[in-house]
C-alpha cells in the first residue's frame, strides 16, 4: 500500500514565540520532504514544548513519529491532538493505524470507523479498517470495507487478497456458508491473476483453498513453493508453521514459526502458536516465554494467551500460578465451563477447598447451559 501522508499546516497566531515556531515549523516541513523524519521530528517537538495547546503541530510530531515506525510515540502525540481538536481526520486515520500496527485492533476500530465515515473514498481509511475487522473476526465486517475499498481501487491486489482471507475465515467459522464463501473466495483469485498473473498473492490464496478443501499436503507443497522466491513476506512461515503443528510435524512447525519471527513485522499470532507446540512436545518451561511474548505482541488475545499461560503452568505444577493465571483468563471474558473446571482443580491442589467448590459448581452450571443450547439446535 502506498503511503499518502499530510502534514496539517500550522497556526502561527500563537501569542510569542511566533519567529520560533516559524523557524521551527519551516525546518520541520523541509525535513519532511526530505525524509529526514527524525529531524523533522525534532522540530516538532521544540514547537510542542512552548505551544503545547497547537493540535497542528501534535498531529505533525505525531506523523513523524508515525513515518519512523516509532508506533507508540505517534499514538501519544496524535491523541493529544485529538484531544485540541477532534476534527483532525488525518490524526485519527493515522491514530487509527498505529493501534493496528501494535496489534491492537480492537482499539483501531472506533478511530478508523468515525474516520470513513467522514471520508468514505479514502482507500487507507477503509483498508486498514478491513485489516482490523480481519484481524478480530469480524468477518462480515471486513468483507463490507474490503469491497468498499476495492471499489475505490479496483487494482488493488493487496486488498482483493485480504477480501479472500475475509472469504476464507467465515468458511472457517460458519461450514454452512463454506459453499457461499469459497465462490466470493474464487472470485478474488480470478479478479488479482487478471490484474497480476505473478502475484505471489495467488499462490497464497490457492494454498487456502487447498486447506479449506481439507487437502493439507497440498496447501504445505504451495506454500513451500512460494517460499522459495518470497521468503520474507509475513504470514507465509507462519501459515506453514500452523499446517505442519496440524501435522504434528513439530521440528518442521518450529523453524517455520522462528523463522516468521526473524521478519520485520512477524505475524503475531505466531509467539502463540510457537508456545502451543512447545506444550504439544511436553516443554511448557520454554513454552512460558512465547505466550508471554504473545501477550505484548497480540493483547487482542490476551485472554485465551493466559489461559494457555495456566495450562503451562499446570504442567510445571506450579499450581499458584496457575490460578492466577486462569483468573486472569476470565477477567478477559474468557469463562467457559472448562475454564472454572480446571480453576477448581487448580484450588483443589492447592488446598482451597472452599473455592474450588465454588468454582466446580459454576462449571456444571454453565455445562449445564451448553448442554440445553445444543439440545435446542438439535430441535
Amino acid at each position: 500500500m502506498r503511503w499518502l501522508v499530510f502534514c496539517v499546516a500550522l497556526s502561527l497566531r500563537a501569542q510569542g514565540d511566533e519567529d520560533m515556531v516559524s523557524r521551527h515549523a519551516q525546518a520541520a516541513s523541509a525535513a519532511m520532504q526530505t525524509g529526514n523524519f527524525a529531524s523533522a521530528e525534532e522540530h516538532y517537538r521544540a514547537i510542542a514544548h512552548v505551544q503545547p495547546r497547537m493540535a497542528e503541530a501534535q498531529a505533525n510530531l505525531g506523523l513523524s513519529c508515525f513515518l519512523q515506525k516509532k508506533y507508540e510515540a505517534a499514538i501519544q502525540a496524535f491523541d493529544s491532538a485529538l484531544k485540541l481538536n477532534p476534527e483532525l481526520l488525518n490524526a485519527r486515520l493515522f491514530a487509527g493505524i498505529s493501534r493496528f500496527d501494535l496489534n491492537r485492533p480492537a482499539s483501531a476500530v472506533p478511530l478508523l470507523l468515525r474516520y470513513t465515515e467522514a471520508k468514505p473514498d479514502d482507500l487507507q481509511g477503509q483498508y486498514y479498517l478491513g485489516l482490523a475487522y480481519l484481524e478480530l473476526e469480524k468477518y462480515s465486517d471486513a468483507q463490507r470495507t474490503l469491497k468498499a475499498a476495492s471499489k475505490i481501487d479496483a487494482r488493488n491486489v493487496d486488498v482483493l487478497y485480504h477480501l479472500a482471507q475475509s472469504y476464507l475465515g467465515e468458511a472457517r467459522k460458519d461450514a454452512s456458508r463454506r459453499n457461499a464463501m469459497a465462490r466470493g473466495y474464487e472470485e478474488a483469485l480470478e479478479h488479482i491473476a487478471a490484474i497480476d498473473p505473478n502475484s505471489y498473492r495467488l499462490a497464497q490464496i490457492r494454498a487456502g483453498l487447498s486447506e479449506l478443501e481439507g487437502n493439507k499436503a497440498e496447501a504445505i507443497r504451495q506454500l513451500e513453493e512460494l517460499l522459495k522466491n518470497d521468503p520474507k513476506t509475513s504470514g507465509i512461515h507462519y501459515a506453514l508453521g500452523c499446517l505442519y503443528t496440524e501435522a504434528r510435524q513439530y521440528d518442521k512447525a518450529i523453524g517455520q514459526f522462528q523463522a516468521e519471527m526473524d521478519l520485520e513485522r512477524p505475524f503475531p499470532r505466531t509467539y502463540l502458536q510457537l508456545g502451543h507446540v512447545y506444550v504439544a512436545l511436553e516443554k511448557p518451561e520454554e513454552a512460558l516465554p512465547m505466550f508471554h511474548r504473545a501477550l505484548e505482541v497480540d493483547p487482542s488475545s490476551a485472554g485465551l494467551v493466559w489461559v494457555d499461560i495456566a495450562r503451562a503452568y499446570r504442567s510445571l505444577n506450579e499450581a499458584g500460578k496457575s490460578i492466577d493465571a486462569y483468573k486472569k483468563a476470565i477477567q478477559l471474558g474468557q469463562r467457559g465451563a472448562s475454564i472454572y473446571y480446571q480453576l477448581a482443580l487448580m484450588q483443589k491442589k492447592a488446598g482451597r477447598g472452599e473455592d474450588a467448590r465454588r468454582n466446580l459448581e459454576i462449571s456444571r452450571k454453565l455445562r449445564s447451559e451448553d448442554d440445553q443450547r445444543e439440545a435446542s439446535k438439535q430441535q
